[in-house]
């Protein structure tokens, strides 16, 4: 699949012939747009790859009709896909883009909040095309100014293999090679991810030892006998003097029931490079620091709104009992990540969560190096007369 600012159409079906005609022009603008019309092949996962696309996807249109105000099928359910992604992406930016195909139906009030093309009387065609560019160059924008306040460039390579086999193999991933004049080894955060990345290629290669003719066979098609894995990589976040980055990691076993997906994540300190490993290590008082992580995450997965549902409490205590429950982070702009991966805090069908928990909770909690290298020396006190306060003495 091609990447490169991947533009994914989202509609219903009975509105195929009319999206059809915006996949053209477009095409023929020279954007690259997904379609599953055009882009899915005969034997393929349409719910896997529908799924792939979207997450790769710079930009999502939904086209809005009374066929799919009206239906429940898969159309509303990329839009709430695009909703949950839409919360990770910054306010101003041009993420989903709602297209109006007939005049008089309610927006849903989903998307009420986003600006809809083709109402009063615009020209829906030229309005897509000046949308999806205006994001384009903000994407362009906000990431150079990112890379030019932190002193760190990074550009993305591409790695793929397959091997057509009984089952085979098809694995791909994405790498950020850095540099930076501030921060010379910068280049060995690249090295140590390439490695754990080819090691996870590798592992993948040893299907050619463990065929089985038994099970799959040419005749059906090569999707249905073919194990893939995939790993992408969110934009790097830099706090202070630590860079993180969160790799998304699909899986797909062939025949499987459904594909797996979780995150893995890395954390480094920039000078000198070395790499956070375990939460516990930024933490002065490991027991207080888990205490705090603990309760703040089981708060706010207990508050998400799961499509009018809540996350069970059992399920949400028991996969946030041990430090072995919060191995994956990342420290954004504004708080620590935490991920979770499905089964852990939830049933597959809600899909991996994550947290995001304040600096200000956390400060007085940290390693005076770890609060300097965040940037958080002053940030601390919020988090006096709460339950983790006395942790090491309970």
């Amino acid at each position: 699949m091609n990447e490169e600012n991947l533009i994914f159409l989202s509609y219903a079906s009975p509105d195929r012939e009319a999206v059809i005609g915006f996949h053209a022009s477009l095409q023929a603008a020279g954007y690259n747009v997904w379609m599953d019309r055009f882009r899915l092949k005969g034997g393929q996962a349409w719910d896997v790859e529908v799924k792939r696309a979207m997450r790769k996807a710079t930009i999502i249109i939904v086209f809005i009709s009374s066929h799919s105000v009206d239906r429940r099928g898969y159309a509303q359910r990329e839009v709430k896909i695009a909703l949950e992604q839409l919360k990770d992406r910054l306010v101003d930016d041009i993420y989903l883009i709602p297209v109006m195909l007939e005049p008089g139906v309610a927006v849903p009030d989903q998307l009420a909040d986003i600006q809809t093309v083709g109402l009063d009387g615009q020209d829906a065609d030229t309005a897509l095309k000046e949308a999806i560019d205006e994001q384009f160059s903000r994407l362009g924008a906000k990431i150079a100014q990112v890379q030019a306040d932190a002193n760190i460039q990074w550009t993305d390579s591409i790695f793929e293999d397959k091997w057509d086999g009984l089952p085979g193999y098809d694995v791909s991933y994405h790498l950020p090679r850095f540099t930076s004049s501030e921060y010379p080894g910068i280049g060995e955060i690249s090295d140590v991810l390439r490695g754990w990345l080819q090691g996870e290629i590798m592992a993948q290669r040893t299907v050619k030892f463990d065929q089985s003719p038994d099970l799959y066979s040419f005749a059906e098609s090569r999707f249905s006998r073919q194990n893939s894995w995939e790993a992408s990589y969110g934009e790097p976040q830099i706090r202070g003097r630590v860079l993180s980055i969160a790799f998304s990691i699909w899986w797909n076993g062939a025949k499987a029931a459904h594909p797996n997906h979780h995150y893995q994540t890395f954390a480094f300190t920039l000078d000198p490079v070395t790499r956070i490993s375990e939460l516990r290590d930024i933490f002065a008082d490991a027991d207080a620091g888990f205490k705090c992580l603990q309760s703040e995450s089981r708060r706010i997965l207990l508050e998400l709104d799961m499509d009018g549902d809540t996350l069970s409490s059992d399920w949400v205590e028991s996969g946030t009992e041990t430090w072995d429950d919060f191995t994956d982070f990342l420290f954004a702009a504004d708080g620590l990540d935490i991920f979770f991966p499905p089964y852990q805090v939830a049933a597959y069908a809600y899909g991996p969560q994550h947290v995001r928990i304040a600096y200000e909770l956390l400060a007085d909690l940290l390693l005076p190096l770890y609060a300097q290298l965040l940037d958080a020396t002053y940030l601390g006190a919020a988090h006096r007369n709460t339950p983790w306060d006395d942790a090491a003495s309970a």
